[in-house]
């Protein structure tokens, strides 16, 4: 018996050898490309929290190790599929000739001859063609396969390779499907349950036919017992076993456009065919409660929402459309539109920079600059306002005047430093003081640029991919954050104290959360396109909408304004507000008469709280030295005042402020 055993051996490794001179003349891959048994693995994307987002792939699988298999899934495809798997060469002439009796005995095709290292050459390097080069290619590639790997590797192989039915390859991610587990997990039941699918994916699913899957787990388990794999009495009590599906869901693609953006970075980077068959693990910034709550905000409306955090460029959430199904044009990227009055901040930040304060007086009445004669949104005019009135306004005439003072050309320098890419030499006119640009701009651009706002004057760099792992958890790349400092951090702050107002008593009151928070509305000509960029010192969240066919939406920047307030409604509701940094040079809280530009007094008919740099703050006409220090005095400066300072402006100590 031995001796037989020997040369049978030798024969399969003479065979095995010579085959290699037939691989021309038939057709097949190299050796080499059989070396380590690579598959097609479904590459993972997990949000900020380490939650799985969704996998990129063609075929949906899970590579898992064969000692992360239950052994009774191994072992229930043996007795199912390949009775002598370890015993026969990698073809079974036992097995054929057995097959061929069958066949005959029942006249028709009953049983096949393949053996599993049969089945696992025809599924990785073949087609399922049914002709005779095809089956004499397969019988070569086993015997190869056989001579050149282990019984283990093999079954290892092919177990997650196999198609198990429901989108699933792999016994992983049938598992998973099917029973909401693991595959180590798997009981004897299942396992069998799930070994009888190979055979027929959708005649024994269990979601399709429950009595079909129950009869074709009965005779896995029979053929588990035939085999000495267990005993009878486990055979039996398994086939009583209830089957308790996980559910089957339809597959709910989240953060589409953003696993696009992922998916195209690192198509960049590594190649489609590693992305989609090469099982990544890909860890992001994205947050899914804010992307969740971005979804919904959006709703029906056409248009787009990017969250980041200012202080990392983390993308936190990203909506490129209202229906992914429908238009898989990200939004966020593809749509470049007039901004409105959403592009003011960089013209009164470029006002700031010059040394205007935001107590500047600005005449609102009606102006013709060469036959250019613009109009604020409501017709009206206000005569004397302060800058930060006219930017808690957006009025229309005191931002022309500002930029034909300011000089149009310092301040799209200043939004082309802070990453408007999109401006060209014809937008150094006023009109681009109203946001009105010869292309326009994007909302990744737009949003990317306040971040520097609630963040210092520093700018950073949005970031989608913090880390990548290949197959064997080896780490590919980690990214680091990138910023620039592109503002003064007064001219940050003020502004922010500025745009702050926007939210308590100017355009976009709907966003008024009750904690510290800034932000500039948009409204462009005939309602085509209604912009909010809102932020909090943690988050800045850009939002437009505006139909592809650039027909008029209806809306304005102020009710989509309310959109923002209900999106970070959510995001900020278990969080404590914290406050914007003031720099150590800057007073806050100056109470401002905003038709004189000078400090409120009991004939003032209307008051704003503003921010300077200090020195920069009015000082009342025939203030005397007492006064005057006491005015110095208010301002914090032991470190029991510098935590003062950061209380939010309502909560200021204003009865301090001397009488006048």
């Amino acid at each position: 018996m031995k001796k037989n055993s020997i040369k049978v051996t030798v024969l399969a490794l003479l065979f095995a050898m010579s085959v290699n001179t037939c691989f021309a003349f038939l057709g097949l891959p190299g050796t080499d490309s059989l070396n380590d048994l690579n598959l097609v693995s479904a590459t993972q994307v997990f949000d900020i929290n380490g939650q799985l987002i969704s996998k990129l792939f063609e075929e949906n699988r899970i590579v898992v190790n064969i000692n992360s298999m239950s052994p009774y899934v191994q072992q229930a495809i043996i007795a199912n599929e390949d009775t002598r798997f370890y015993n026969h060469f990698g073809i079974d002439p036992i097995g054929i000739i057995r097959a061929i009796v069958v066949n005959i005995r029942q006249g028709g095709l009953v049983e096949g001859g393949s053996t599993i290292t049969q089945q696992l050459a025809k599924n990785m390097f073949l087609t399922q063609e049914r002709t005779f080069m095809r089956k004499v290619k397969e019988a070569v590639l086993a015997l190869i396969l056989d001579y050149k790997f282990s019984k283990q590797e093999i079954l290892q192989a092919y177990l997650n390779q196999v198609y198990f039915g429901e989108g699933t390859y792999g016994v992983e991610a049938a598992a998973q499907m099917y029973f909401g587990k693991h595959a180590n997990e798997l009981t004897l039941a299942e396992s069998a349950m799930l070994a009888g699918l190979p055979r027929g994916p959708n005649i024994y699913s269990p979601y399709n036919d429950m009595k079909a899957a129950i009869e074709r787990r009965a005779v896995v388990l029979g053929s588990m017992a035939k085999e000495g794999y267990i005993t009878k009495q486990e055979a039996e009590r398994a086939k009583v076993e209830p089957i308790k599906l996980a559910g089957k869901k339809k597959r709910v693609v989240q953060a589409s456009y953003f696993l696009d953006y992922v998916a195209k970075e690192l198509g960049d980077r590594y190649g489609e065919n590693r992305v989609y068959k090469g099982g990544l693990k890909v860890y992001t910034t994205l947050d899914i409660m804010q992307q969740q709550a971005a979804e919904a905000v959006l709703g029906q409306r056409q248009g787009a929402v990017l969250a980041l955090d200012p202080k990392t460029g983390y993308v936190k959430a990203m909506v490129g459309g209202r229906n992914y199904e429908e238009s898989q044009i990200n939004r966020v990227f593809a749509e470049i539109r007039q901004p409105g009055s959403a592009f003011k901040p960089f013209l009164y930040a470029a006002a700031l920079n010059q040394g205007l304060t935001a107590n500047a007086i600005i005449i609102d009445q009606p102006i013709n600059i060469n036959g250019y004669s613009p109009l604020n949104y409501d017709k009206k005019n206000r005569g004397p306002i302060t800058m930060k009135k006219a930017l808690r306004w957006s009025v229309n005439i005191a931002a022309v005047k500002l930029g034909q003072q300011v000089g149009m050309d310092q301040v799209l320098n200043l939004a082309k430093t802070m990453g408007i890419t999109t401006l060209t030499p014809e937008d150094n006119n006023l009109a681009a003081a109203l946001g009105g640009l010869t292309q326009g701009t994007n909302l990744w651009e737009l949003t990317t640029a306040y971040t520097a706002f609630a963040n210092s004057g520093v700018l950073s760099k949005p970031l989608a991919i913090v880390k990548v792992l290949d197959e064997n958890n080896q780490v590919l790349e980690e990214n680091r954050i990138e910023q620039q400092s592109v503002l003064k951090p007064e001219t940050a702050y003020i502004l922010t104290d500025m745009l702050s107002g926007v939210l308590q008593d100017g355009t976009a009151t709907p966003a008024n959360l009750g904690r510290p928070a800034a932000g500039k509305t948009g409204t462009t000509d005939n309602y085509e396109t209604a912009w909010f960029i809102g932020y909090t010192p943690d988050i800045v969240v850009g939002i437009y909408v505006g139909n592809d066919n650039r027909k008029p939406v209806g809306i304005s920047g102020t009710e989509v304004s309310a959109l923002w307030g209900e999106m970070l409604s959510k995001i900020v509701a278990n969080t404590p507000p914290t406050d914007f940094t003031i720099p150590p040079n800057v007073v806050v809280g100056i109470p401002i008469c905003t038709s004189t530009g000078k400090l409120a007094d009991s004939g003032c008919t209307e008051t704003e709280y503003s921010a300077f740099i200090q020195g920069t703050q009015p000082i009342a006409p025939r203030v005397n030295n007492r006064i005057k220090q006491s005015l110095d005095e208010m301002q914090p400066q032991s470190p029991e005042q510098q935590e003062q300072k950061k209380q939010p402006f309502w909560k200021w100590p204003w009865s301090r402020l001397p009488s006048f």
